[in-house]
């Protein structure tokens, strides 16, 4: 991205501990800055770091606001590529407005209008000429989509290309989608609406640790979504590092889609499903040892699970109360078949990427 990092190389002095305690001490609860591009550590960003010579109350507030996490008893910031630079965000304020669910259950058929910032991604069957509905992805912002790098990897696009990105969808098999309520009254919504990509960026670390290693990818549509209306809307993301399990309590999360029900066959109409967060060191087992820090289990019910056809969509935590959502995975891959005890499914966990994310956003 061009992006500038200076280090301590320059000379810079570095702070003393007694300083650095302080500082410590008055960020603990304010880490957690939008940053366009990657943190590095305070001792490492001049333009921050000098503030500690003398700090005064603003000067120590223009660090709680830049500081992403503390590692190592050493901040890390969002050290500004110059002295006048804001620190600003591609990513939406409003996100993860849909409505409270109180419907989840295992598999089962989600609400109109339930899951606002579900993509699902229509590929070309080049010998039929059929389009298949097979992955998925999240919204996050007017041009952007969030989504697993395995569906949208060369190897998946020479043999069928990606034809349509299509938003706002509920109903597969219908022009338009219209559900009965509890009370016998019929909700229609807007048409769904279809886009084509203008680029794809898949983590250059992708499927190179391990199995699905880093198996995220973002898609820039080929014009801008209009977020104003109950359609279509962008999820949130976690703050960078955010450790799910600190945030779950008893909590499940939930996960959406179209793809493969109990009975084998893939659904026309959007399922949802709640999932306990799965112990890591048994997941781990379960996959061989192979899991990196990047990848977190969910699941291990007999019969709820995400599946093919799945991949690529948001893994959802919502607010102790409702919403918003937040985006805390990405489904990447799991047992075969889906849903068995004991044998959770992977995703990919967002928060150690949204620095990536950000720094691969532009207008």
């Amino acid at each position: 991205m061009g992006l500038k990092r200076v280090s301590c190389s320059l000379g810079l002095r570095r702070p003393s501990p007694l300083l650095l305690l302080l500082l410590l001490v008055q960020l603990a609860a304010t880490q957690n800055a939008v940053c366009p591009h990657e943190c590095i550590p305070l001792t490492d960003c001049p333009e921050l770091a000098k503030l500690l010579d003398n700090p005064s109350q603003k000067e120590i507030k223009t660090l709680q606001d830049a500081t992403c996490a503390i590692t190592n008893r050493i901040p890390t910031v969002c050290c500004p590529t110059d002295t006048t630079s804001p620190l600003t965000s591609l990513l939406p304020q409003r996100c993860g407005q849909g409505p409270e669910l109180d419907r989840i259950h295992g598999g089962t058929e989600a609400p109109l209008y339930g899951y606002p910032w579900m993509a699902v991604f229509g590929y070309l069957n080049t010998a039929s000429n059929e389009l298949l509905f097979q992955c998925g992805g999240a919204v996050i912002n007017e041009r952007y989509i969030l989504t697993a790098a395995h569906c949208v990897h060369s190897s998946i696009l020479t043999r069928y290309p990606l034809e349509v990105i299509r938003l706002g969808e509920w109903d597969l098999s219908t022009e338009r989608d219209c559900e009965v309520t509890l009370q016998g009254f019929e909700i229609c919504a807007p048409p769904s609406q279809d886009f084509a990509y203008e680029e794809i960026i898949i983590h250059p670390d992708y499927n190179t640790r391990a199995r699905f290693s880093d198996d995220i990818a973002l898609i820039r549509l080929n014009s801008p979504i209009d977020l104003s209306g109950q359609l279509i809307q962008a999820v949130c993301l976690p703050p960078q590092d955010l450790d799910p399990g600190t945030i779950i309590n008893e909590r499940q999360a939930v996960v959406a889609g179209w793809g493969t029900t109990e009975n084998g066959t893939t659904s026309d109409r959007m399922l949802h499903v709640s999932l306990p967060m799965a112990d890591r060191g048994m997941c781990n087992a379960t996959y061989g040892g192979i899991l990196v820090n990047e990848q977190v289990c969910f699941g291990g019910r007999e019969g709820q699970d995400s599946c093919k056809g799945d991949s690529g969509g948001p893994l959802l935590l919502s607010g102790p109360s409702g919403p918003p959502f937040l985006q805390i995975g990405v489904v990447s891959y799991g047992p075969v078949p889906c849903g068995k005890e004991n044998r959770p499914g992977v995703y990919t966990s967002v928060s150690l990427y949204r620095n990536w994310i950000e720094r691969n956003l532009r207008p």
